[in-house]
């Protein structure tokens, strides 16, 4: 298929998808109006800590940078680099399997660790990995359903990043591990958490994402995700329209019998406004804009004790300029 063609076809499937995240309700978890995500959180979300996991996100994405320039990727002090993770993940104009890419990375900062998941900067890279059929989540018993390419980029890396885990915690000197991402890096964050949990060996893992989409099924986020009582905040961009997606898909298989697939979001959302409204699957521009981890950051920054200090931090990394 032709580059324009491409894009026309995103635009056409992102239209299908605003118009069922506004039209759509019912069992799939409530109006747009509704809260989802459950009850709010008994904490307050620490600021430092969601700048902190946005400038980590920041270097998920210079960590591709690097990876395509042929260049060893490292990261700035106070942090350790400990592993690099890997998979087929699927990019525009390839099929599952077709390159290795990086797509997470485990990092250490005293006796805490961190879990970062690359995400997709721009809404035709996030369309391109979704499927947004569902499949078993399997990482625990019972544990509902989940979106279909999400949880295939999740399992392809699943067993060494529990290993890894496993190995640190083991080392000693490891109390608390952080999981973030953004876009699909915040989707895949969803996925980890109570599998962390479950069979990690940290009992409280803390999650922190932006600009995350809906993940799984209400019994996935009501009982598997939301029932497991984590630390959990999505920063969300009230203008960004990736996380108003996906929420009542309806996919005709190639029998002709139409299946639909119902999503919910997981707690506790947490918003920040930037950017201008959409108001149609043409606005491209600003659609893009409002999903940015560069001004997520920068949004951020603003609300930090030294914001022109969190800008310079951030300034040149993963292609940000502030």
């Amino acid at each position: 298929m032709s580059r324009p063609l491409k894009i026309l076809a995103r635009m056409l499937l992102l239209g299908v998808l605003l118009l069922g995240a506004s039209a759509c309700g019912g069992s799939s978890g409530g109006s747009d109006d509704e809260v989802e995500g459950g009850p709010p959180s008994l904490e307050s979300i620490d600021l430092n800590a969601a700048q902190q996991m946005a400038y980590l996100c920041l270097q998920s994405y210079q960590m591709l940078i690097d990876f395509n320039n042929g260049t060893p990727f490292t990261l700035p002090a106070p942090y350790t680099l400990v592993k690099v993770f890997s998979t087929n993940e699927p990019f525009a104009g390839e099929g599952f399997g077709a390159t290795q890419v990086p797509i997470a990375l485990i990092a250490t900062q005293g006796s805490t660790l961190y879990l970062v998941f690359r995400g997709t900067q721009t809404i035709s890279e996030w369309i391109d990995d979704a499927k947004l059929t569902q499949d078993p989540y399997t990482f625990v018993a019972q544990g509902g359903l989940t979106e279909t390419g999400f949880t295939q980029v999740y399992a392809s890396i699943q067993p060494d990043i529990l290993a890894t885990l496993k190995a640190q915690l083991q080392s000693g000197g490891f109390t608390q591990v952080f999981v973030t991402g953004h876009s699909l890096g915040a989707a895949l964050a969803v996925l980890a958490i109570p599998d962390i949990k479950a069979n990690g060996g940290f009992a409280d893992p803390v999650m922190y994402n932006f600009a995350g989409p809906r993940v799984g099924n209400p019994k996935f986020a009501e009982q598997t995700y939301n029932g497991g009582s984590f630390t959990s905040w999505r920063v969300v961009n009230t203008n960004d329209i990736v996380p108003t997606l996906p929420k009542t898909v309806t996919v005709i298989f190639v029998n002709n019998q139409p299946k639909t697939f119902f999503y919910e979001h997981v707690a506790t959302e947490f918003d920040l406004t930037f950017g201008n409204p959409i108001t149609g699957p043409t606005d491209f521009t600003d659609i893009e804009f409002n999903h940015s981890i560069c001004n997520y950051y920068a949004t951020l920054c603003g609300q930090a004790q030294d914001p022109a200090a969190c800008k310079a931090q951030g300034n040149g990394v993963g292609g940000c300029q502030f």
